[in-house]
């Protein structure tokens, strides 16, 4: 207390004073050229750091110019493939709605199927006539499905049966008779105009094609006499998802082809038609039916050979039915 009332004493006297402040700013001269020097060192450093920094900032600027640089070339490479795509896509679509007329020719690859090459559709309508059997016979041997049809609680008037592979239209116009109403699919356009020039309702289009774009819960039932047999199997499981997405509730499938358990069939007579891939075992075709979500799958065994029954009767059972069992087989299916 009395220290600092003496140095304010000291201070206020005139000339003493300002030697008093003098010697004092001496004393502290030392303090503050270190604080000076300190203040410049660290001045120095931050300079060197805000160099350092800049010079970072600017790899990091000339990195992400070239990246941008990349990317615009990336951008530019994806646009290409992009339109590409596009110009194949709008390519394959118009492919896809190109109408041919009967007889025309069609531009087509090595590894198109027959049933696309259209200018072979009058050649498949005459091969049916001679070896498919007459219209009334097919229409006979289909009779046997109609109770499918009667029994069914769907009503075919809203939900109609849709027939793939509709053909001549015999079973197109059995239906008819018993009023049942049924349109028919098929990829032939000369098999089509006959079924419209018996005033039957058909259309032309690829069965998987059709199912694809059908809504669900379109058709009643779907049908196929003898089309599973030309269709590839990757095919015709999509074909079987579709029909069963399209189908009512407790709507049904019919799908008849010729029967490999019969031999007769299986190494020569399945072979006759050239439209023909692999045999189905009447096993794997169920099974197939099943695992597209179809239920109570049965298997009906048709059309056995017409043989004289003693001509047959000393023939072991196996051998009765490999070589004259039935040449025909279905798998019905519901939803």
């Amino acid at each position: 207390m009395v220290s600092n009332r003496l140095k304010k004493s000291v201070v206020s006297i005139p000339v003493l004073g300002y030697l008093a402040r003098l010697a004092g700013l001496g004393l502290r001269l030392p303090k503050l050229y270190e604080q000076s020097v300190i203040r410049q060192h660290l001045t120095s450093s931050q300079i060197d750091q805000l160099q350092k920094s800049q010079l970072q900032t600017n790899g990091a600027i000339e990195s992400l110019a070239k990246q941008n640089l990349e990317q615009s070339k990336t951008i530019t490479a994806i646009q290409l493939i992009q339109d590409d795509l596009r110009g194949s896509f709008n390519l394959i679509e118009k492919n896809l709605s190109t109408k041919h007329p009967v007889g025309s020719k069609k531009k087509s690859g090595l590894d198109e199927s027959f049933a696309d090459d259209h200018i072979l559709d009058n050649f498949y309508s005459n091969f049916e006539d001679q070896f498919r059997g007459s219209e009334t016979m097919i229409t006979k041997r289909l009779e046997e499905y109609l109770p499918y049809f009667n029994d069914s609680k769907v009503n075919f008037d809203k939900k109609p049966v849709l027939d793939i592979g509709s053909g001549r239209g015999e079973f197109l116009q059995l239906l008819k008779t018993n009023k049942v109403r049924a349109v028919g699919l098929d990829i032939n356009y000369d098999m089509v105009k006959r079924s419209k020039d018996k005033s039957l309702e058909a259309v032309q289009d690829d069965a998987l094609t059709h199912l694809l774009a059908a809504k669900s819960q379109s058709y009643g039932a779907i049908t196929g006499f003898h089309i599973v047999e030309h269709i590839p199997f990757n095919n015709l499981m999509r074909i079987f998802i579709s029909a069963h997405r399209a189908l009512v509730s407790n709507g049904f499938v019919i799908f008849e082809t010729p029967n490999p358990e019969n031999i007769i069939v299986a190494s020569s007579g399945f072979y006759t038609d050239p439209t023909h891939l692999n045999p189905l075992p009447p096993d794997l075709l169920a099974f197939a039916l099943k695992s597209c979500g179809f239920r109570e799958v049965e298997i009906l065994r048709l059309h056995p050979v017409d043989a004289e029954p003693g001509k047959i009767a000393a023939l072991p059972e196996e051998l009765r039915f490999r070589f004259y069992g039935p040449r025909d087989y279905a798998v019905i299916g519901y939803k």
